[in-house]
């Protein structure tokens, strides 16, 4: 959706999750302090948000005949990555793999690892990994960056799908490899942040 965030500035956010068909959450990073961040920061509860959309292209294709669903998500990206997870695994049913690849600076940065646990328990085709990296010595999981986790699953991606959105290195590198491991390009959708 495009928010209006100031009198002269519109920024774009992904839609996270439906609450019902008239409700739905956006995750947003207040972090980097700019007009988009200093507007959600001190918005209220009641607060009015005016809003236009749902726009954009970085959509679920439910039409892709293939063996393996892929999602790579950074930081903020992750939002538009979760509504599409939840809308295969809940709305339609799908039963092929589903893989999510999450990747994070810092352990601190963390968020929704409780959803995806409850989620992975819920539907048996759907697995998750959190990548951290700059971790803590008490960081068990995976350290570096989701890529290399990609390369490591996935040695053939000719018939996979691949849904890429956070920060455009990671678009970048994800792609690349993805490419180059055999995934078609046509079957590679990203949305790229700055």
């Amino acid at each position: 959706i495009s928010v209006k965030v100031a009198p002269n500035a519109i920024r774009a956010y992904s839609i996270a999750t439906k609450l019902s068909p008239n409700k739905f959450a956006l995750l947003v990073d207040i972090r980097p302090g700019g007009p988009g961040s200093k507007f959600f920061e001190h918005l209220k509860s009641g607060d009015k948000v005016p809003f236009l959309g749902p726009f954009g292209v970085f959509t679920l294709k439910l039409d892709e005949k293939v063996d393996k669903m892929l999602f790579l998500g950074t930081g903020s990206g992750m939002s538009a990555i979760r509504c599409m997870i939840d809308t295969a695994l809940k709305e339609h049913k799908l039963k092929i793999p589903i893989k999510l690849y999450f990747g994070l600076t810092y352990v601190k940065e963390i968020f929704w690892d409780d959803y995806f646990d409850e989620l992975k328990k819920e539907y048996p085709n759907f697995d998750y990994e959190i990548s951290i990296f700059k971790p803590e010595e008490s960081w068990s999981g995976h350290q570096g960056f989701i890529t290399e986790e990609v390369e490591k699953d996935c040695p053939d991606a000719g018939n996979v799908v691949a849904y890429l959105c956070g920060h455009r290195a990671m678009i970048a590198d994800a792609t690349e490899l993805l490419l180059k491991h055999g995934c078609p390009k046509t079957r590679i959708y990203t949305e790229r942040f700055v």
